[in-house]
């Protein structure tokens, strides 16, 4: 394969290079302020609570940050009944963000700043640290994509993906989010289930074991990609019977997996348990779902935040996705699990109290699940590259796709786009506009 992949190299290194310059210019030119802020301060904090004030309980960095209180916009709440605080945002971000953490830690005290994890070396390991997750995400990627597509192909939706959603966004403006970890984790699990069914082998319940619990670390609610593994293959009830009688005979493997998860995950039941009395906990407080009301319009096909509308690329990878549906490929067995994720993904997602998700370029809510999506564009291209017409027809709908999301992007870092709430009137009077 090394001889015959170097176009997705050469794809894997322009995106690690677009970042790299991306997230120079966003800093350098003052389009963004320091990279911990909004969301990315609470996933964020604690680092220096369990590392420079030795208090897991948040309040000794409340007092030196914030003069006691956490501001609103943290999502850092005093739980009722108990007065200790609860951070909407699990730990799981600031566990991947550690070893930058440690080389900022070091750096600061030897050039005599404030080491109270929040001055320069702090600020840009957070940044950096989701940048570099996205990038290992595209790598994982890469691997699994070359086992079902040729390197053409997958050098193709390496970019594409990279720069024609708002992945990039998340790796370079807003790195300090939770969307570019949780991106690097779910190609790694798919990758780690294909892996798993195909040829089994001990040190994979372990991997997939730490991977399973830090996506649920990362962000709760996606515990529901978890289904993928369990439902790899499925495509009946003769594969079920067959998936059920193959689990069985896996199960002390299944217990490693699980084991490792659980122990993933015992540090945020600890913590909840300290600052709640309870294990498991709804750390938003009263805000939740309305099931019964889903926007699903809104989150799809929106002006505010449509996915298709703000990364009109992702058409291509649904209609890649149900040609995955229909064919006899392998890859097949990875991409019905996926769809059904993505499906109730999206219904979790709009019934959100907060269905827009604060203030983003396009809708984060997805960034999470875009290697599914990976694998719906990568047998777009494929079918596409069959004629000479499909191709050039395709060629020129996904260079307008991506470039009509790289201008957006732009406007969205140059503030001419509103953070939220966006309606059509503005829409209109601010099209293609760059200043």
């Amino acid at each position: 394969m090394a001889a015959r992949a170097q176009m997705s190299k050469l794809a894997l290194a322009c995106a690690a290079a677009l970042a790299v310059v991306g997230y120079a210019f966003v800093y350098g030119t003052g389009r963004a302020d320091q990279p911990i802020r909004s969301d990315g301060f609470s996933y964020y904090v604690y680092l220096p609570s369990w590392f420079i004030f030795h208090d897991p309980s948040l309040a000794a960095t409340a007092r030196d940050c914030c003069g006691g209180e956490f501001p609103e916009f943290t999502a850092i709440i005093r739980w009722p009944g108990t007065g200790r605080w609860v951070n909407a945002h699990p730990i799981g971000v600031a566990v991947m963000q550690a070893p930058l953490f440690g080389v900022a830690h070091l750096l600061t005290r030897w050039t005599n700043l404030s080491a109270d994890g929040f001055t320069l070396y702090y600020q840009h390991a957070a940044g950096l640290a989701g940048m570099l997750w996205m990038i290992a995400g595209l790598w994982v990627l890469r691997g699994l994509l070359l086992r079902h597509f040729a390197d053409r192909v997958t050098a193709v939706t390496l970019l594409t993906l990279a720069v024609g959603t708002n992945l990039y966004h998340y790796a370079t403006f807003d790195s300090a989010y939770s969307h570019a970890y949780s991106f690097f984790l779910f190609a790694a699990f798919l990758d780690l289930t294909e892996r798993w069914h195909t040829c089994p082998e001990m040190r994979r319940p372990i991997l997939l074991g730490l991977v399973a619990g830090l996506i649920v670390l990362v962000r709760h609610t996606n515990v529901l990609f978890l289904i993928v593994f369990p439902l790899y293959g499925i495509t009946g009830w003769a594969t079920l019977r067959a998936r059920v009688s193959e689990m069985r005979a896996q199960l002390p493997m299944l217990a490693t997996s699980a084991g490792f998860a659980a122990l993933v995950l015992a540090p945020q039941l600890a913590i909840y348990y300290a600052a709640t009395g309870r294990p498991i906990v709804s750390s938003y407080g009263s805000l939740g779902f309305h099931w019964g009301s889903p926007r699903l319009f809104g989150v799809l096909f929106s002006v505010q935040k449509g996915l298709f509308f703000w990364s009109p690329l992702l058409f291509a990878a649904v209609a890649g996705l149900a040609m995955l549906a229909r064919s006899p490929s392998r890859v097949r067995a990875l991409a019905l699990p996926g769809m059904l994720f993505l499906a109730i993904d999206t219904y979790v997602i709009a019934s959100w109290w907060d269905w827009q998700f604060g203030g983003s370029y396009g809708h984060r809510g997805f960034v999470d699940a875009l290697p599914v999506f990976a694998l719906g564009l990568a047998a777009f291209y494929t079918w596409a590259g069959a004629t000479r017409l499909r191709l050039a027809t395709a060629s020129l709908v996904v260079a307008c796709a991506v470039s009509l999301s790289v201008l957006q992007m732009l406007q969205y870092w140059n503030r001419i786009l509103p953070i939220s709430d966006l309606t059509w009137d503005q829409y209109r009077e601010i099209f293609l506009r760059l200043r």
